[in-house]
């Protein structure tokens, strides 16, 4: 094999497949990069089987062949060329590839390619949409926080739910003390379904995109067991998570006695400041106690210290005292994109409902912390 291609096409090409390249192989080829040299195309590879990515690049291909490359080796090396342009060539006597530019000159030893597992960008998908890269975007970063992160969790609870009613589309992740659900709308839908997507899947996905036009479109395929997204040169696919994810309809609080209207900007720099107190006091807990006069925000760890701050906020309803897991609120100040939050609680341990003022597509559900004071 024998081509050249821009350095800078090779190395983001890279940098997106190698999300894919598996941590603890099973087979040493699977820890690799896949390239393909044919024609006007530099083809790219890479999956741990659960999680596959193809890239394409242009190409000038004087030699058709393939290799396979350790990738995370690969992946850096293309980001410490010098030149414009990259040569890769296969020494495939020696089981070696060069890649070349400028006076840079490295030599890397190659995996059998004939075992590598080929990735096949058309698969059995039943269900297809697109929607707009903002969109995507903005319905992974307001879902994927609230999954559950240990790995001990039941696997649905790893994952978001996606769920597609005709132009409507609904992303939720919980890991069942907490729940996000975002909403939007696509652009072409061809038959509703739901699937259960990994939320690693997603955050992945979400980098890739960071460097797409907002407005641009993504293809977004599924079948029962996998799902794919497509845009501009690459091609995503992963595999679905089992199980059946509960009924959101069923955590929703019905009805609020007291809701609390809340300036996020302020509410965002006391989180920040309670947090030094509230990450050691015990379940990590900070005090919210709503009265007419506002909000009064608390955390006392024992061995350290404690802290207090009034906040103001528009309180309506009852008083009340609730306690939440502090990271849980820092979680939402992250995504909050509006001025203003809404919270909705009826009682001290009854799960309680935020949503952002003028942001109808997300709502944020908390259950309180059981102190013992």
């Amino acid at each position: 094999m024998k081509c050249t291609c821009s350095k800078d096409d090779l190395k983001n090409a890279l940098q997106a497949v190698s999300r894919a390249v598996a941590e603890k192989p099973q087979t040493p080829v699977i820890a690799g990069i896949y390239l393909r040299a044919e024609g006007s195309t530099l083809e790219i590879q890479a999956t741990d089987f659960s999680l596959e990515i193809i890239a394409k690049i242009p190409a000038n291909t004087e030699i058709d062949g393939e290799i396979v490359v350790i990738g995370k080796k690969l992946t850096e090396i293309s980001g410490k060329l010098s030149g414009e342009i990259v040569t890769i060539t296969d020494e495939e006597e020696e089981a070696m590839a060069t890649l070349k530019s400028d006076a840079a000159k490295y030599s890397l030893l190659t995996l059998n390619a004939e075992d590598f597992p080929k990735i096949r960008p058309q698969q059995d998908f039943t269900n297809s949409f697109k929607i707009r890269v903002a969109a995507l975007k903005n319905l992974i970063r307001c879902s994927t926080f609230a999954c559950a992160r240990d790995k001990q969790a039941a696997p649905m609870f790893l994952g978001c739910s996606v769920n597609l009613s005709g132009s409507d589309i609904t992303f939720v992740g919980t890991n069942t003390h907490r729940i996000a659900i975002a909403k939007d709308e696509i652009l072409e839908n061809e038959g509703d379904f739901q699937c259960i997507i990994p939320s690693k899947t997603l955050n992945d996905l979400s980098s890739m995109l960071d460097v797409k036009g907002n407005d641009k479109l993504v293809t977004v395929e599924c079948s029962t067991k996998r799902a794919a997204f497509s845009f501009d040169n690459i091609f995503v696919t992963s595999r679905l998570i089992d199980g059946q994810f509960p009924p959101i309809e069923k955590v929703i609080p019905e009805s609020s006695d007291t809701f609390a209207t809340i300036e996020i900007a302020e509410l965002r720099e006391a989180i920040t400041r309670v947090d030094v107190i509230a990450r050691d006091s015990e379940y990590s807990t900070v005090k919210l106690n709503f009265t007419q006069e506002g909000l009064e925000i608390s955390a006392s760890a024992n061995q350290v210290g404690n802290f207090i701050e009034h906040v103001d906020a528009d309180v309506e309803g009852p008083d009340i005292e609730i306690s939440l897991n502090v990271a849980y609120i820092s979680d939402l100040m992250k995504i909050a994109s509006e001025e203003k939050l809404k919270i909705g609680m009826t009682k001290p341990l009854a799960a309680i409902e935020i949503r952002e003022i003028g942001n109808d597509n997300f709502i944020y559900i908390m259950t309180p912390v059981r102190t013992r004071n």
